[in-house]
């Protein structure tokens, strides 16, 4: 290939990745139109595993309290009796009814789940993570949305308060780029799954094999969007983004939940387009952007030049879409997005360079082969 040819492959793919930064924002930035509240508190049944004390903070389970003496069915659920997160919760709500006990598939979140999806009784069943600042009125905004043609909600979390720059760096990866790219894909009708709170009517929760439909690929939320897909319904992520306060993080944590996403996603049938993201992010079109200018003979300012505006014009698309979605972006804000777009290229070798997927002292990497890697069980 002449030179000129990759100059022009270098100006051409800064330009695509750029306008793909740019259109994932101008898509995602601004929710969509909210229909009328239909579900009473009384009609939820919201289902919320714990481990450890840490998920059972007295926010959090605060939380789960009010919702409860508004009128939701609350189900705790806890994997083994001797875990810190039962005398946790008591602490804070001491009446708490837990459901205790574990079953033995390949994934230990839905070991502890099921008994739970098994219990819930109301209209609406919500699946929540641990730590979400729940609201009864984000339960029912969210929940909106379903309907004879749409089975499955997601409530994606927004990341908020994070106090230390670690936690700065884990909130710019939920809501800069994780939740930018779902909604865009949302926005376009691509079928998308991330954590947060899962919402779906209870009858389709039947029909999907309850629990089983959660556990037919290596990610629970990836299986239970497939499953209600196969039933000929839509799946849409809500018009609310529950806020979690991340408070400190370490950077280790940070750094090992990434590369267990990553692996996890690369385990999917979208693993072509998990590939792809470091490709088309700031580093690489970046890199790609200052080789054509330098090919084309521009001088070292004028290089350095061409990578600041890069960088400015992709923090600005950010700053866009988080001021759409009312997410803060200030100067700290805009420092953990260029971090993380620097370190894509190590976060996706060092995901591709091993196969163990930690899931809180368990490989779920090593429990899905043996299950049987990309032979998903069909529900029933």
């Amino acid at each position: 290939m002449t030179g000129s040819a990759l100059v022009w492959l270098g100006l051409g793919w800064w330009a695509a990745s750029t306008a793909i930064q740019w259109a994932s924002a101008a898509l995602a930035r601004q929710p969509g139109v909210l229909p009328g509240l239909r579900h009473r508190p009384e009609d939820f049944s919201i289902v919320a595993p714990l481990k450890g004390a840490a998920d059972a903070s007295p926010a959090y389970i605060a939380r789960l309290r009010a919702l409860s003496q508004a009128g939701a069915e609350v189900l705790i659920c806890v994997a083994s009796a001797d875990d810190a997160a039962i005398a946790a919760t008591h602490a804070t709500w001491p009446g708490a009814l837990l459901l205790v006990g574990a079953d033995t598939t390949f994934n230990p979140k839905m070991n502890n789940v099921r008994k739970g999806l098994e219990a819930a009784s109301r209209p609406v069943v919500a699946l929540c993570d641990a730590g979400i600042a729940l609201h009864m009125d984000d339960l029912r905004r969210a929940a909106a949305a379903l309907s004879d043609e749409v089975g499955l909600v997601l409530a994606l979390k927004a990341a908020d308060a994070p106090e230390n720059f670690a936690a700065e760096l884990e909130r710019a990866y939920i809501d800069g780029h994780q939740a930018r790219f779902l909604f865009a894909a949302d926005r376009l009708g691509i079928a998308v799954a991330s954590g947060g709170v899962t919402l779906l009517a209870y009858d389709t929760l039947q029909r999907i094999g309850n629990w089983r439909g959660f556990n037919r690929w290596i990610a629970d939320d990836y299986s239970v969007a497939r499953a209600v897909r196969e039933l000929g319904l839509a799946t849409r992520l809500g018009a609310v983004m529950p806020r979690l306060p991340l408070g400190r993080r370490r950077w280790r944590d940070v750094w090992l939940r990434q590369v267990r996403w990553a692996r996890t996603r690369l385990r999917l049938p979208v693993w072509p387009l998990v590939l792809w993201e470091p490709a088309i992010g700031g580093a690489v079109s970046g890199v790609a952007g200052a080789a054509a200018l330098a090919g084309l003979g521009a001088g070292a300012a004028a290089v350095a030049l061409g990578l600041l505006v890069h960088i400015g014009l992709w923090l600005a698309a950010e700053k866009w879409f988080m001021a759409g979605r009312g997410l803060s972006f200030g100067p700290r804000a805009a420092t953990a997005a260029f971090v993380r777009e620097a370190l894509a290229p190590f976060l996706m070798t060092q995901a591709l360079a091993g196969r163990t997927i930690d899931w809180r002292g368990t490989d779920l990497g090593g429990q899905w082969r043996q299950k049987g890697d990309g032979m998903p069980e069909k529900s029933v």
